[in-house]
């Protein structure tokens, strides 16, 4: 269950646990699919944009082939963006900048002709294969009557590997009842107040988001715009609390963690007694408070913040009792304090919750240290003394990352304990006789099911870790079975 749990909770980890589909294909009729075929609906790519030549080439390639038009909306760009996008086919549109995003995103649907707007960034793009399930997949919502569908959105780190996971409506019918609302951090609304009828794609359909990349951060002209746009619309509406959480969130990002407190703090005092289980805006709220108060409490250690601490975390899993970061955090802050049992109950809470739920629209903090969660279980396991556990965690760490040398380090704690009263963790003197040297060839032999002993690297790692886990006697017994005369006269040992 452990190895399965980081197979699926790696960088790869992709897939939506939820079942739900788009389609019943078990009800289609035999003629269904040839019906599909036929069919063929008009797509409006739209997308507003400014400056944004590093991507937009980018952004209007991958679905040119199948959108029927393509709307670029630019609202000041000084560089070669207007450019670019004539040249590639797309009607561009010039729009006065009015500190409003959702303005602008109603004037780009405006312009639109298709039946259905697909409305991405610049900095978001689809991968050829979907791009090609799009057509599929809104006949479907068409025929049942939906008005938009959700997709997966998966942010990536600069490295291209995706470390977030959520759901965007970035696909609806062009009507006129359908329109974005706020200045910023806009939401998809009906003028007439009807709830939305949003199809679920998300097991069909991915959007990937570049923007948290380090150079697309640097280039955005962001610093003091949010903050402007957010208190506008707190101005209009003060108890909104998914504002106040945005507040919390620019505060936060340009160093003011007091005022971010102050501004979390609000929003959930103005929380609602129910939340929607993967409102993601009020998980992150939570987890971004409790990740202040915690690591405040855990720098001054005056137990000040402990009330609002625990008081803060019940009312999370109160009104998102699916979301597994709260209890990740927890766990990180128990063992920091060194209470071991209470950081072991919030990770394996954490990591059962993971499982359970998955991460889209939850658990954005987890599913990207799910590693770190293991690392401190390896660690909390070893002290409380149970020995069993903290090796089972640390070998299904190892097999996926075996580079982890805090990891080895204590497992092999746990596989040589202190002998006859020596200070633990020290093989100093060696083993008695025959039985000592058969237990270091049997953790020797574990070593390598979980290491390449012909490798020098690998080689080294163990040997340096495990001089400073268990002392010199089982250091020196590796470097004799691992290494020739050669390498030991170079490398100096």
């Amino acid at each position: 269950m452990q190895s399965e749990r980081l197979a699926e909770h790696d960088v790869q980890y992709q897939k939506n646990l939820s079942q739900r589909k788009v389609s019943d294909k078990a009800k289609r009729t035999p003629g269904r699919k040839k019906q599909l075929k036929t069919k063929s609906l008009k797509i409006s790519q739209c997308m507003i944009v400014k400056n944004e030549e590093n991507n937009i080439r980018q952004a209007l390639s991958w679905g040119k082939e199948i959108m029927w038009e393509q709307i670029v909306v630019d609202t000041g760009s000084a560089d070669r963006t207007v450019q670019i996008a004539e040249e590639l086919g797309a009607k561009v549109c010039h729009y006065v900048w009015t500190d409003d995003f959702a303005a602008a995103k109603n004037f780009a649907i405006g312009q639109a002709k298709g039946d259905w707007i697909a409305l991405l960034d610049a900095d978001e793009y689809m991968t050829s294969e979907d791009a090609r399930k799009i057509q599929e997949v809104l006949i479907e919502l068409e025929e049942r009557e939906f008005d938009g569908l959700s997709t997966n959105l998966q942010n990536l780190n600069d490295e291209g590997e995706a470390f977030s996971f959520g759901t965007q409506v970035r696909f609806f019918r062009n009507d006129p009842d359908i329109r974005y609302r706020r200045r910023i951090h806009e939401q998809l609304e009906t003028v007439s107040g009807r709830k939305l009828r949003i199809g679920d794609a998300t097991q069909e359909l991915s959007i990937f988001h570049t923007g948290y990349q380090k150079k697309a951060m640097e280039g955005k002209e962001k610093k003091g715009r949010n903050r402007r746009l957010i208190l506008a619309e707190l101005d209009e509406n003060p108890n909104d609390y998914e504002m106040m959480g945005y507040m919390g969130d620019d505060c936060l990002a340009d160093g003011e963690s007091e005022e971010a407190t102050t501004w979390y703090r609000r929003s959930i005092q103005h929380m609602p007694s129910m939340l929607e289980p993967d409102d993601q805006r009020s998980a992150m709220t939570f987890t971004e408070f409790l990740h202040l108060l915690t690591e405040k409490e855990a720098l001054l250690g005056d137990g000040l913040r402990m009330d609002e601490i625990l008081g803060t975390y019940q009312r999370a899993i109160q009104l998102l009792p699916e979301e597994a970061d709260f209890d990740y955090i927890l766990g990180r802050f128990f063992a920091m304090k060194n209470d071991m049992t209470r950081a072991i109950r919030h990770l394996e809470m954490a990591l059962s919750k993971l499982d359970r739920y998955g991460c889209y629209n939850k658990a954005m903090l987890l599913s990207g240290n799910v590693f770190d969660a293991y690392e401190i279980l390896v660690r909390c396991y070893y002290e409380t003394g149970e020995k069993q556990k903290c090796i089972s965690y640390a070998v299904n760490y190892l097999n996926y990352n075996r580079y982890g040398v805090e990891v080895l380090f204590w497992l092999l704690k746990a596989l040589l304990p202190d002998e006859g009263g020596k200070e633990k963790g020290t093989m100093e003197n060696g083993a008695a006789g025959e039985n000592g040297e058969r237990e270091k060839r049997e953790v020797l032999e574990a070593l390598s099911r979980l290491y390449d002993v012909t490798a020098l690297k690998d080689k080294v790692i163990l040997v340096k870790t495990a001089e400073k886990a268990v002392g010199k006697d089982f250091s020196e017994f590796l470097l004799n079975q691992l290494f020739s005369q050669e390498e030991r006269r170079r490398l100096g040992y």
